[in-house]
């Protein structure tokens, strides 16, 4: 059952990772069970207790991507399942543990992208290609689209921080990137920081508007920002 008490670091809650494919989060069963919920009301039977944990999760995700976190009650998401609210509580407390659990969720496995950084036998472009794919899959599946687009603020008066230690995290493993790079000459010398931030918009604002059924698939969209934010737009000077 997901627990209203304040959650466990988020280093420790990392290890609960779900991945389709490199970071998308559900087993395939559920998938196909929830994938584009057609009608109000499905039935929840027949799925075992972690799978219902994920069906909620996940189903919570898309309404909270699609009407706002406010407008998305405990009772639209018991209907969206097909089950009775009094036994939603059996597996979730409040929205604010199902958000939580969704960040969970969507960014699990980048706790150990973030530690495979440091090896440096790896070229450091190389490398952060590697993280912003890894970011872009993350912010781009139901759990990560809806933290995008909901925002952490519901999340940020947890006692804890774990919501702005995480994201603290991410910042300085680019930043981290960029200086070896400089310091390496694979980078002309610019600003760690603003790059960081540079980086971090563009791939905030891809959940917007990004859509698998576009003429682009991620990992284009994600190579198409890296050569633009590496090599510029301009062309030689002669």
């Amino acid at each position: 059952m997901l627990s209203n008490k304040t959650p466990p670091t988020i280093e420790r809650s990392l290890d609960i990772t779900v991945a389709d494919s490199a970071m998308n989060s559900a087993p395939s069963d559920e998938s196909a069970v929830f994938k584009g919920i057609p009608s109000r009301r499905r039935k929840a039977t027949g799925l075992r207790h972690d799978d219902k944990c994920t069906a909620i999760l996940r189903t919570a995700a898309q309404l909270f991507a699609a009407n706002g976190y406010e407008a998305t009650s405990l009772d639209m998401i018991a209907d969206q399942l097909g089950m009775h609210k009094a036994t939603l509580y059996h597996y979730v407390d409040n929205k604010e543990s199902i958000l939580y659990q969704c960040l969970v969720k969507s960014f699990g496995d980048l706790d150990n992208v973030m530690k495979s950084m440091e090896d440096r036998s790896i070229p450091v472009l190389q490398r952060l290609r590697i993280f912003v794919h890894s970011l872009a899959l993350a912010q781009n599946n139901d759990f990560g689209r809806c933290l995008v687009l909901v925002g952490s603020r519901p999340l940020d008066m947890m006692p804890g921080g774990e919501i702005r230690q995480f994201r603290r995290r991410l910042d300085v493993t680019v930043r981290a990137l960029i200086t070896e790079g400089i310091a390496d000459g694979s980078i002309k010398p610019c600003h760690p920081g603003l790059f960081s931030a540079l980086l971090f918009g563009a791939l905030n604002w891809v959940p917007r508007w990004y859509s698998e059924t576009g003429k682009l698939d991620l990992s284009e969209v994600v190579d198409t920002f890296m050569n633009m934010l590496t090599q510029g737009i301009a062309t030689p000077q002669r």
